[in-house]
């Protein structure tokens, strides 16, 4: 009988709070990449070498190769993959940007690829202190909303999406093994002025 109210219990409600906190934390420092770097490990994250068949890992080389596409120019700033574990969460951070001709990105992201859901709008709004836009991401079931400025303020944009889990993407991003949610910093220097 034991086993079967265990089966009715509800499951833990998601740690927004906890993980939107290792977020800020990892990511507020993206204006420069040493900088971030410095965040995340004085943050307690451990710099982690994915295996190559592994989703992170799939996910960065997946997202670099779209760039190199767009763009044979562009340089890859490559900023490394962290992990760590918040309330119960296990959690990666990707640092990285580009160089264009022109412009400097920079890109901090953390990934729950195992969330459920999404978080609630509320609790979002609650957490940044204002509304954000909210766009398509043009995904059934999935969303995503955006803020700009971003993270604080130089950053340029700060954005939160979700994925559900075995979701199939369309293209160009089909085959990438991303699901759960991102919550995504980034900063834009133009170096041409």
């Amino acid at each position: 009988m034991a086993a079967a109210s265990e089966d009715l219990a509800e499951p833990e409600p998601y740690p927004a709070r906890e993980v939107l906190a290792a977020f800020a934390t990892a990511c507020s420092g993206i204006e420069e990449i040493p900088v971030a770097q410095a965040s995340v490990q004085a943050a307690g994250w451990e710099h982690y070498s994915p295996a190559a068949d592994s989703a992170i890992a799939r996910i960065v080389a997946s997202g670099e190769e779209l760039m190199a596409k767009e763009d044979p120019t562009v340089q890859i700033l490559d900023g490394g993959i962290w992990r760590k574990s918040v309330a119960g969460r296990e959690l990666f951070t990707v640092i990285s940007g580009v160089e264009l001709e022109g412009v400097v990105s920079h890109g901090c992201r953390v990934y729950d690829l195992s969330a459920p859901a999404a978080l609630p709008l509320e609790e979002l709004r609650d957490w940044a202190v204002r509304d954000p836009a909210e766009r398509p991401n043009g995904i059934p079931g999935g969303s995503k909303f955006v803020w700009n400025p971003g993270l604080k303020p130089g950053h340029m944009e700060m954005e939160i999406s979700f994925v559900p889990q075995g979701t199939v993407l369309p293209e160009p991003l089909a085959g990438i093994p991303l699901s759960g949610i991102v919550f995504t910093a980034s900063s834009v220097e133009f170096t041409d002025l």
